[in-house]
């Protein structure tokens, strides 16, 4: 019965090595692609109203603007969808600490190996930690963003058909 717990413990822990391995992205790369919508070209002059635009000039505008949202509401989806698997993740990485952490208790005087799989799991788990934040504060700001820009692209609209109201009832 021993040798079959001592096999047991020793694929829980070769898989829980390769679960410590597999997924690891570098961390510089990962931030500035969860914050690339924020790197985007800036469309505030090209929607920048002008006292002299028109009404065809504002809805010109208005399409720009729900070009960016468009594109906007993609990457939120993207973020969205990574956001939950790496909650996923991060579940089945406290889990894989959990095992080794019980693992290590029962194995006689401690095993280096365990405890330096602990540590690098424990890393590991403080990084996923770390990109999940960087990826909810992205998606927050990216909330924003789409508010702001859906609230702009109304006003452009409502004032877009004002002023055909207004030069219909001057002609």
């Amino acid at each position: 019965m021993f040798r079959h717990d001592r096999r047991f413990c020793f694929l829980l822990a070769t898989l829980i090595l390769l679960g410590i391995a597999v997924g690891t992205a570098a961390a510089g790369n990962e931030q500035e692609r969860i914050t690339a919508w924020q790197r985007w070209k800036d469309i505030g002059p090209a929607i920048a109203l002008d006292p002299l635009d028109g009404p065809a000039d504002i809805l010109e505008k208005v399409e720009i603007i729900e070009d960016r949202v468009d594109e906007l509401v993609k990457e939120k989806a993207r973020l969205e969808k990574e956001i939950e698997l790496n909650r996923q993740q991060l579940f089945i990485l406290r889990n894989q600490r959990q095992t080794l952490q019980e693992l290590s208790q029962i194995q006689p005087q401690g095993n280096s190996q365990t405890s330096q799989r602990l540590h690098d799991l424990t890393e590991r788990i403080n990084r996923e930690e770390n990109l999940l934040r960087i990826k909810n504060e992205s998606i927050a700001g990216l909330r924003r963003e789409l508010t702001h820009l859906q609230t702009l692209a109304a006003e452009y609209r409502e004032k877009a058909k004002r002023l055909q109201r207004e030069e219909g009832g001057t002609q």
